[in-house]
């Protein structure tokens, strides 16, 4: 919102010997008396306050940051655990005594991470929209530009998403009583009422949708390679300055893929997952994906 302007006709102070509003404010006062590092101090929390609503604010800025922040905390929550003995022997140490001192169990940090792990799953039930909205867009086919392996790569990844999506609603709605059993019974009669079949044919559909992003990735790879190689060999410092900035780009958009999988594939396999998984691994991916996204987002809200 712009600064308010003077109001018309306003009578102007002709003397000077009138202080004016600034020089007797405590504000002004203050600044004379006060550090400037100190001054810059007091206002850095406001400064990461604004930027942090410009965060949220921003398009998947919400999901993102809900998401990045959500497993790091199921990895603080890991780690506290697993810190749980050295606090013992810490306590021991420095009260010189053999008694065990009670710690705080469930953790904290594990309880916020469920509660937005929920908040997160139930934001989601409008994720078919923007879905919808991308299976519309490649419904009209691919442009004369675009390649067809991408192209057939990005609509296979978009209807995988879409079941994963559609799948979870369905599990989501019928544990809360939303959606009547019987619409789901055929499905989860053989596993004792339960929507645990639902759930998993969900996550196979999403670690579909993650593996299409290597496909992706690495064919944008090859084609850059071609048009590389069609290239007249050139020392331009633009041309070698752009060619890193993509290779840069392509590496971090590999990590997220990377992350996410072990995760998938934990999931879509069933019951018992990967050998020796736990909630610091899960955390230390999901953390992982989201960290470069939420790194670009912050950096844009400078």
């Amino acid at each position: 919102m712009s600064d308010p302007t003077a109001e018309p006709g306003a009578p102007v102070v002709a003397s000077s010997n009138i202080p004016a509003a600034s020089e007797k404010s405590v504000a002004a006062e203050a600044k004379k008396h006060v550090p400037n590092e100190a001054v810059a101090l007091a206002a850095t929390p406001d400064r990461i306050l604004l930027r942090l609503n410009k965060l949220l604010a921003a398009p998947g800025g919400l999901s993102a940051t809900l998401s990045t922040f959500n497993y790091t905390l199921y990895l603080i929550a890991y780690l506290e655990a697993k810190s749980a003995p050295l606090k013992i022997k810490l306590y021991q140490l420095l009260n010189q005594t053999p008694a065990v001192p009670a710690l705080d169990t469930p953790s904290h940090f594990a309880a916020l991470g469920v509660l937005l792990g929920s908040a997160r799953t139930t934001l989601r039930l409008f994720g078919l929209l923007p879905l919808y909205a991308w299976l519309r867009s490649l419904m009209a086919g691919p442009k004369p530009s675009d390649d067809g392996v991408l192209y057939t790569t990005q609509l296979t990844q978009c209807l995988l998403y879409i079941c994963f999506q559609l799948f979870e609603n369905v599990g989501v709605l019928t544990d809360a009583k939303v959606l009547p059993t019987s619409w789901t019974n055929r499905w989860t009669a053989a596993y004792g009422g339960k929507t645990s079949n639902i759930f998993l044919w969900s996550y196979r559909a999403w670690l579909g949708g993650v593996l299409c992003d290597f496909v992706r990735l690495f064919r944008t790879a090859q084609l850059e390679r071609q048009k590389r190689a069609q290239r007249n060999v050139t020392t331009d410092f633009a041309t070698r300055e752009h060619d890193e900035a993509v290779d840069q780009a392509w590496w971090k958009e590999l990590v997220v893929p990377m992350s996410w999988t072990p995760m998938a594939l934990h999931f879509a396999l069933g019951e018992g997952g990967l050998p020796g998984w736990n909630l610091g691994m899960m955390g230390a991916c999901g953390a992982f994906a989201g960290m470069g996204k939420i790194s670009e987002m912050w950096a844009k809200t400078a």
